[in-house]
C-alpha cells in the first residue's frame, strides 16, 4: 500500500496541475467561437443605413394599359438594413457577399417568400442600386452581389465597408 501512496499523488498532483490549465483553454476556444457567432460588422459611416429594401410598384402612364416602368414608396420600407453579421469579397476581390444580421435575415426571409417571383428594389442614398428578382425565398440571409452584374452594388458594399477598394 505504501507504494500505491506517491504513485496517486503523483497522479493527483499533474491532475490538479492540468486541469485548470484545460479548463482555461477550452473556455477561451468557446469564447473566440462564440464571439463570432452573432459579431455585427457595421459601415464606416454607421449613421447611415448601409441600404434599404423596397417592393417595387409598377407604373401605368396616363393612357396606356400596360405599366412601362416601377417605382417605389420611399416612406415603406420593407427592411431597413444598418449593419451584416459577415462580409467577404469575391474571389476576384470586386464581388461582394454579405451575411445579414440574424434578425434581418429573418425579415429578409419573410419578405422574399411574400414578393416571390417579384421585384425588390435596394436604394441608399437616395437612388436605387439593384432591382432584385427573387427567384425563390432566401431564408439563409446571405445576399451575393457578382461583379459585374452587381457591380454598382458591390463597389458601393465596398467603399461603405473599406474593402477591397479599387486603386
Amino acid at each position: 500500500m505504501r507504494l500505491a501512496d506517491p504513485w496517486l499523488n503523483f497522479l493527483w498532483f499533474i491532475r490538479m496541475r492540468t486541469f485548470p490549465r484545460l479548463a482555461l483553454a477550452i473556455c477561451c476556444c468557446f469564447s473566440v467561437l462564440g464571439a463570432g457567432v452573432d459579431a455585427e460588422i457595421k459601415p464606416a459611416d454607421p449613421k447611415t443605413p448601409l441600404f434599404r429594401i423596397f417592393a417595387s410598384i409598377p407604373m401605368k402612364p396616363a393612357g396606356r394599359d400596360a405599366a412601362t416602368g416601377v417605382t417605389f414608396d420611399d416612406k415603406h420600407p420593407l427592411l431597413v438594413v444598418r449593419s451584416v453579421s459577415d462580409l467577404r469579397l469575391a474571389r476576384d476581390g470586386k464581388g461582394v457577399l454579405i451575411t445579414l444580421m440574424p434578425v434581418d435575415a429573418q425579415k429578409f426571409a419573410a419578405v422574399t417568400r411574400k414578393y416571390n417571383q417579384g421585384l425588390l428594389l435596394l436604394e441608399t442614398e437616395n437612388r436605387v442600386l439593384d432591382a432584385m428578382y427573387v427567384a425563390a425565398p432566401i431564408t439563409d440571409g446571405m445576399i451575393v452581389f457578382k461583379y459585374p452584374d452587381e457591380a454598382a452594388v458591390a463597389e458601393y458594399l465596398r467603399r461603405r465597408f473599406r474593402v477591397g477598394e479599387f486603386k
